[in-house]
């Protein structure tokens, strides 16, 4: 049978007292001893529930934002449409900016790529060029025409 109001009131608030106390720094034991857990895996199951939920909560609220500010974002890009389209350079710009921000919220932009050269890969190729101009030099060697 699902818990009533009065324990999922009860459980929430023991939740946020064992929440509060672990980030004051208490260990499980103390915060099941003081709260009434059965022993400190109890606490500890309880707290991370409680996280849990908190980070899902947020995860929640974080899509709910972000479609209000594309929404926002959606209306202000298609009252300056005509104007830009129109070629005013001041709305253009405006768009454009509207654009990028989207693009940022989305996480459209793709990933700039840096290549990293280390010491140790600018000695293999020095290596590998030295080897090969050594098998050249040997080519041209057996290549050439014998002394008279």
């Amino acid at each position: 049978m699902p818990a009533s109001r009065a324990q999922r009131a009860a459980t929430a608030e023991r939740r946020g007292k064992a929440v509060a106390m672990r980030l004051a720094g208490l260990d499980y034991q103390t915060i099941a001893d003081r709260l009434g857990y059965a022993d400190r895996a109890a606490a500890h199951k309880d707290i991370t529930r409680a996280l849990e939920s908190n980070v899902a909560e947020m995860h929640r609220n974080a899509d709910v934002l972000r479609q209000e500010e594309l929404d926002r974002l959606n209306r202000l890009q298609a009252g300056l449409w005509p104007t830009a389209a129109a070629g005013d350079p001041k709305a253009v710009t405006a768009v454009l900016g509207i654009i990028d921000r989207r693009c940022k919220l989305l996480g459209l932009d793709a990933p700039v790529r840096h290549e990293v050269v280390t010491l140790d890969a600018i000695d293999n190729a020095i290596q590998e060029l030295a080897a090969e101009l050594g098998r050249d030099q040997v080519g041209e060697a057996a290549s050439a025409p014998a002394p008279a």
